[in-house]
């Protein structure tokens, strides 16, 4: 009996853990990424990670120099990995519809080339794409605030964006995506590292 209580117990506080509500803040502003966990007041950056602080050395040892911060591959190369994930991203919606509260989203995307026809094809596709994966999001997530600008450049020779964007969902609800965004989105994430054609892509050059 003493058993059952204790299992009982367990399962409810679990239940209620899962209930919580918590949310991600990300921020990619000049090719360089950053997520923090929300959690009410506290604030947990997730990426990138601090570096650790070196430890002081014995006697007159040289200090090693401080790693230089990575930054993420140029828009340009992010595009056809984008392409990959949007059909995910867009079955995950239906997953989680109403559930997701999106606070915040705001994106600010400059098309830039030194060819002008270029730039302007490719700002055309821009556009396209936001109308067609928008829509996508306004039906399935429940948004409070949101601002897309893009705008073309004929100087500048590589494609900029930045993003401010804030989520909140469950714990539970978060678990249930992560188990199920991790095994459909890591094969392509290791097919992409490998430098490997999507299956896609191969049909298409086959026919």
């Amino acid at each position: 009996m003493i058993v059952l209580l204790i299992l009982g117990i367990v399962v409810l506080v679990l239940a209620l853990i899962s209930l919580i509500r918590v949310g991600v803040r990300a921020e990619y502003v000049q090719n360089r990424l950053s997520v923090r966990l929300l959690a009410g007041p506290v604030k947990i950056t997730l990426y990138p990670r601090k570096a650790k602080k070196p430890r002081k050395a014995k006697g007159h040892k040289a200090q090693p120099a401080p790693k230089e911060e990575k930054k993420l591959p140029p828009l340009e190369e992010l595009i056809p990995l984008a392409k990959q994930l949007l059909p995910m991203a867009a079955e995950a919606a239906g997953r989680l519809k109403n559930k997701i509260r999106i606070d915040l989203f705001d994106l600010d995307i400059t098309v830039a080339s030194t060819d002008p026809v270029r730039t302007a094809l490719n700002y055309g596709k821009l556009n396209m794409a936001i109308g067609m994966f928008w829509p996508l999001v306004e039906q399935n997530f429940k948004v409070k605030e949101w601002h897309i600008r893009t705008r073309m450049d004929f100087i500048a020779q590589h494609a900029t964006a930045e993003l401010h964007a804030a989520a909140t969902l469950t714990i539970g609800q978060i678990i249930v995506l992560g188990a199920w965004a991790a095994a459909r989105v890591l094969p392509i994430l290791s097919q992409q590292k490998k430098g490997k054609k999507s299956p896609q892509e191969t049909q298409k050059e086959a026919v």
